[in-house]
């Protein structure tokens, strides 16, 4: 925008950090700024800037538009169309696209008609409009308003109609009152419509758009296009959206998957760093303090196990940098000993939680994948890591991509994480957030497979300090347990937290979180028809089995071909009829 614009003004409604501001100013991205409190929402914002600019020092330009937050872009290059507006001698002031006349009934007040209008987050005013005294009329009695609609109803929809009153004349590069809209929520086609606003190349996109639209199986699709022709760096859009709205929506995913470069570690961290390893298995301990002297330098660590006798052991085995050996850990595998630690842990600024991992239900190949893939995912590559949580403030937890086991087989399956999800909703509601967020149910589940992560103690803190003791089986443990839902938990713990989230390229495989999302809602269809067809079929077949635990071993091989035999013959049945 910097290109069409002689002078950019930035009104904030919320408080700006020193950090942000100078980001701003050293990057020449405004001119004048203006802290304000968050009231009466952007037209205030626009009024008062307009008054601490001055009305009578605003004649020396030909065009001033008034923009908000509420959208991402421009996506393509704006100036061809700023310059062809700026020569239409017909046009006094426009925008991007507009709504069509309509009826709204506001919380208790009668119904209200709104005229056409210029949608605003974007409008452009031509300088005959700004020196008029029309134009000092509308800015100079903008009230505070503390309702939304009322603000839409007052000021944003009454807006065009005021000028238009006057003798100006309006445009919109998009005219969306001469296009049916029967295939919508409502007429709105700066939110409900991102197809016809892509294939015309609009050059904004409404946040919110990405929101409605942030399950639509044609999403992927438009996100490609935008990607294909468009220079904006999509990853902004990523970054925000999955902050903002859910953080495993499958068009984001890709785009916090990170395929980062090995290094050994630096003498000077940049950051102060823990690591707890649960050693159920202190025959793997050297294996993995051997990578982490390597690969992450300096940092302290702290082991716990179950009995005595294994504490014994790891002390025997004089391993640098431990600061505490812990055991009397029965039940809660490496979960409950993480959560005793929570306290000390919160004093560094990067935590890594590791455990021995085996697969005593698979061969051993299969433990031993798993343990490599972690390794390779997110010790190897742990400077890389540290550099991300440095670079970026606002990202709190590093997850290991989809390890390579689960890529030929099932991972969490629609009908396994329904049977988990009154464990998971249980936790959630004992976590205490900041602000309201919600558990929903989605087509995949973004986890670090293995709870082995890298994080910001503040990310999961609240998580971390619960106690969920009673509620964790003995060993052995069952295959849908508290411990299966918390590890589900920690990247949308950390989103509900407000932090973001990255995943650690698995090298040898494509994207298994996506590979999931077209697994699971294959099976969400075919599985509720079957179950609303025979609702007693999964339970007799042992319905406190996840599905994907079920194909993936062999213990319960027999009870899943049953299950699969009578499944396929009632489809066989269903499409006979």
């Amino acid at each position: 925008m910097r290109q069409i614009y002689d002078e950019i003004y930035l009104i904030s409604n919320s408080q700006l950090s020193d950090r942000d501001l100078n980001s701003l100013a050293n990057n020449g991205l405004y001119d004048h700024f203006l802290q304000r409190k968050n009231s009466g929402y952007d037209f205030c914002a626009w009024s008062d800037g307009i008054k601490a600019y001055g009305y009578d020092q605003l004649d020396k330009f030909d065009n001033l538009t008034l923009m908000n937050d509420t959208c991402f872009g421009p996506f393509w290059d704006f100036k061809p169309t700023f310059d062809k507006f700026t020569n239409k001698t017909n046009v006094d002031f426009w925008g991007i696209t507009n709504n069509r006349s309509h009826t709204v009934k506001p919380e208790n007040s009668s119904s209200v008609t709104l005229p056409d209008h210029i949608q605003s987050y974007f409008v452009t005013f031509k300088r005959q409009v700004v020196i008029s005294q029309s134009f000092h009329d509308f800015f100079a009695n903008i009230k505070v308003l503390d309702d939304v609609v009322q603000v839409i109803i007052q000021y944003e929809t009454a807006m065009t109609k005021f000028f238009e009153d006057r003798g100006f004349k309006s445009d919109v590069l998009f005219d969306t009152r001469k296009m049916p809209w029967n295939n919508m929520l409502t007429h709105d086609f700066s939110v409900f419509n991102m197809p016809a606003l892509i294939q015309r190349k609009i050059p904004f996109l409404k946040v919110k758009a990405f929101m409605i639209w942030s399950t639509h199986p044609q999403t992927p699709l438009l996100v490609n296009k935008l990607i294909q022709e468009s220079e904006y760096p999509f990853g902004l859009v990523a970054n925000h959206m999955s902050v903002y709205d859910y953080p495993d929506r499958p068009y984001l995913i890709s785009y916090k998957v990170l395929d980062l470069p090995v290094s050994i570690a630096s003498d000077k961290p940049e950051l102060k760093i823990a690591i707890h390893l649960h050693a159920f298995y202190p025959d793997l301990v050297q294996d993995f303090v051997d990578n982490f002297e390597q690969f992450v330098g300096q940092y302290d660590l702290y082991l716990t196990t179950d009995t005595l006798e294994k504490q014994q052991q790891l002390e025997a085995m004089s391993l640098p940098n431990v600061k505490q050996i812990v055991s009397g850990f029965k039940k809660g595998r490496d979960v409950l000993p993480w959560m005793s630690l929570t306290r000390t842990l919160s004093d560094y600024d990067v935590v890594g939680h590791f455990h021995t991992k085996k697969s005593l239900d698979n061969d051993w190949i299969v433990g031993e994948s798993w343990r490599n893939d972690i390794s390779e995912m997110l010790v190897k590559p742990a400077q890389s890591i540290f550099d991300e949580f440095v670079k970026h403030p606002e990202l709190g937890i590093f997850i290991n991509d989809v390890p390579t086991t689960f890529n030929f087989n099932y991972g969490p399956s629609y009908l396994g994480e329904r049977e988990l999800l009154p464990f998971k909703e249980k936790l959630w509601s004992q976590i205490k957030f900041d602000k309201k967020a919600n558990l929903q149910e989605s087509s995949t589940t973004v986890m670090s497979y293995g709870t082995m992560i890298w994080y910001r103690p503040k990310a999961l803190e609240n998580l971390l300090s619960l106690e969920i003791s009673d509620d964790v089986p003995e060993e052995p443990l069952p295959y849908t347990s508290i411990l299966h839902a918390f590890e589900r938990l920690l990247v949308y713990v950390a989103w509900a937290n407000g932090y973001d989230y990255r995943i650690s390229k698995n090298k040898s495989l494509t994207n298994g979180f996506i590979s999931n999302v077209a697994q699971n809602n294959m099976l969400k269809v075919e599985a509720i028809n079957v179950l609303n067809n025979d609702k007693g079929l999964y339970s007799r077949i042992g319905q406190k089995r996840s599905l994907n635990l079920l194909f993936a071993t062999p213990k319960y091989a027999f009870r899943a071909a049953k299950f699969l035999i009578k499944y396929n013959l009632l489809r066989l049945k269903n499409k006979l009829r």
